[in-house]
């Protein structure tokens, strides 16, 4: 059975919450190993036989990704990726510093042949089902040769995950015209009109309620605050739809009306989804939200399982032979 090296002081409620998910993994049969400072750990486990590596350094949220991951060898996210390198482990979920886990995953993983910059990739919920999102939070200025290779790389993702060929690629910009954008974006339209990919052309942030595109490329600046604007959209209207109903509704009424928007008041819960793909490296690494708590813990980390039994780091490298 493939192990998950999950980093136990990663994120806003580490270790608790963590550990918490960590032991739900456990009993629905995912083989965890936790990395982190065992004094800390193993008073939360109680009877639950987990195996702790002890890694008592820690990087926090607010700590240069850089100073730390080069000053911390012993650091928690530092460990998972060595246990990964050492093959005690097949993949890694943390929910702490995304720039840490990033740099730490280059660092002892490794890049992929012919990458630039890994990406962070985003699964996120669309009329159609699903679409990625990328770069969501790894690389805050790139340039147009980097935008062609997140394309790239998001196109053999959706292929994997949706079994879906020449999914379409849309490039996120202000407008749909050609001449939109700044110059990157303006290059990057270039490149991607000219490859094999199935580009579409410009999109815009209003695209997302729509079924126009399966693969939404920019920078990482933009995508992460695409990513977490369309959080706090979701929770807004939810709290919204909620409100509405409990004033307005007849009281007989509202239960069945509640159970019947349970599913998408599931869909648009990030805890549900709660994961972002690592691309570009040399191992499954998948990155959860810092806020995470014990039910979007578990389910990164049923994620990370699912990305295993994929196989799509495998799968990837013909993908990267034309970059």
């Amino acid at each position: 059975m493939k192990t998950i090296a999950v980093d136990a002081m990663g994120g806003d409620f580490a270790p608790i919450e963590i550990i918490k998910g960590a032991i739900r993994a456990k009993e629905n049969n995912i083989n965890v190993v936790l990395c982190g400072d065992e004094n800390l750990i193993y008073p939360y486990l109680g009877s639950h036989e987990i195996p702790v590596y002890h890694y008592p350094e820690i990087i926090s949220m607010n700590d240069d990704p850089i100073k730390s991951v080069r000053s911390k060898k012993n650091s928690s996210i530092v460990g998972c990726m060595k246990l990964v390198e050492e093959n005690k482990a097949q993949a890694v979920f943390s929910a702490g510093s995304t720039g840490a886990t990033l740099l730490s995953a280059i660092s002892v993983l490794g890049k992929q042949k012919n990458v630039i910059r890994p990406s962070v990739a985003s699964v996120l919920p669309s009329p159609s089902g699903n679409v990625i999102l990328l770069d969501s939070g790894s690389s805050l200025d790139v340039k147009p040769k980097i935008l062609y290779q997140y394309a790239v790389m998001g196109s053999k993702l959706f292929e994997i995950l949706f079994g879906k060929e020449n999914p379409r690629i849309g490039l996120l910009n202000n407008g749909e015209e050609e001449t939109k954008g700044r110059d990157i974006e303006k290059a990057a339209y270039k490149l991607l009109q000219n490859s094999s990919l199935n580009f579409i052309g410009n999109v815009e942030g209003r695209d997302f309620a729509k079924d126009s595109v399966d693969v939404f490329v920019t920078d990482g600046f933009t995508g992460n605050i695409v990513l977490k604007t369309m959080e706090g959209t979701a929770k807004l209207q939810l709290d919204f739809i909620s409100k509405s109903l409990k004033e307005n509704l007849f009281k007989p009424l509202l239960l069945p009306v509640k159970k019947s928007l349970q599913p998408v008041k599931d869909k648009l819960n990030p805890d549900n989804t709660n994961a972002s793909y690592l691309l570009g490296v040399n191992g499954v690494v998948i990155i959860g939200h810092g806020s995470s708590n014990e039910i979007a813990t578990y389910n990164g980390i049923k994620f990370t399982d699912n990305a295993l039994r994929k196989e799509f780091i495998a799968k990837f490298s013909s993908a990267y032979m034309d970059l």
